[in-house]
């Protein structure tokens, strides 16, 4: 695995080709995404897994955190692992990881891996596959995982082609995110030519939801406030807002995207009350680069879509985030008007 240095300059196509030879000459691989996976994660693992086991490869899907309920729709999601191997690999491949830690503790098995290949569309990715495969203008993971098999010449299968159009689909809002480009809807298209049901992958996805969500997102608009004259949304749901419902982190999935909607507001910040830190998650609409703010506290993300973890109380978390935003804020407002 390659030491944490300064940030190459690569030839995307060049990575293309180093990582499509290891898939020729390799046997064993071992899928990786990051913790709490989302669907771009999931998909993008699935779909690789699918392709390599046509090719006759022999593979171990591994998620630190278990698939998200409203994705349990989606075929083989039985064959991800939530326990990590000890036998070693001739390949590893980790998908939306910007460092290893976001998968999890990987470090004892990567060790064991000939290859590490880090496929990824965050700017905060930090090179340190061999083989790095990061474009932080694709819209997705998925979207890059599609150029994969496209420079490959392999023809996605019908399934194939929803794990994909799951990942690419959520990563962009239902493709309304900015990094949306013509060429995602041109993949999009051509997923879509394979003759899934599309409309049934949205359904499953945005149009069901548990009581426990409804119910989460009750407790969280309750806690919504506004700060920066209605620049600053922000939301908070605390660990008895999840024992008051039966409910866990996942309930609270796309719940800080109702905090963009009123006009006025640029920037949202969500607070996830856990049992021994709280998740912050931060969206905006390009006012400010909320992958830098996830930054400073040891985060990172999208310009417009990030998040951080820190180990402290609620009320410290709430306090130093929200004055740290408020600065750099203050400083856009500047800048806009200078």
């Amino acid at each position: 695995m390659r030491k944490k240095t300064e940030i190459p300059q690569i030839d995307l196509e060049e990575e293309f080709k180093k990582l499509a030879d290891v898939i020729h000459t390799a046997n064993t691989f071992f899928l990786a995404g990051h913790l709490n996976p989302d669907g771009d994660t999931i998909g993008s693992m699935l779909a690789i897994w699918s392709v390599l086991k046509r090719m006759g490869k022999k593979v171990t899907i591994f998620s630190q955190d278990p698939v998200p309920q409203n994705l349990n729709f989606l075929p083989n999601t039985c064959h991800i692992i939530s326990k990590q191997p000890r036998r070693k690999f001739d390949a590893a491949i980790l998908l939306e990881c910007s460092t290893p830690s976001r998968g999890g503790n990987l470090e004892p098995v990567l060790k064991k891996c000939g290859t590490v290949v880090n496929i990824d569309h965050h700017k905060t990715s930090e090179f340190y596959g061999n083989i790095n495969i990061v474009e932080s203008t694709a819209s997705s993971t998925a979207e890059i995982v599609y150029r994969l098999f496209y420079s490959m010449k392999i023809e996605i299968n019908k399934q194939e082609a929803t794990y994909l159009y799951v990942g690419m689909v959520t990563d962009t809002g239902r493709f309304m995110y900015s990094a949306t480009s013509a060429r995602t809807l041109e993949v999009a298209s051509r997923l879509m030519a394979t003759g899934f049901k599309f409309y049934r992958i949205n359904e499953f996805i945005f149009s069901t939801k548990p009581k426990e969500h409804l119910k989460i997102l009750g407790r969280a608009m309750e806690s919504l406030e506004f700060r920066a004259g209605g620049k600053l949304a922000l939301i908070t749901v605390t660990k008895k807002d999840f024992m008051d419902y039966g409910a866990n982190q996942e309930h609270t999935e796309g719940i800080i995207n109702y905090g963009l909607m009123p006009h006025s507001v640029q920037v949202v910040v969500m607070f996830r009350e856990e049992e021994s830190r709280v998740n912050v998650t931060f969206r905006s609409k390009g006012l400010l680069d909320v992958a830098l703010v996830a930054k400073h506290f040891g985060g990172g993300g999208h310009k417009q879509a990030s998040g951080c973890k820190l180990q402290a109380s609620l009320a410290e978390a709430q306090e130093s985030v929200t004055a740290y935003v408020l600065e750099k804020i203050a400083a856009s407002k500047k800048l806009t008007h200078a």
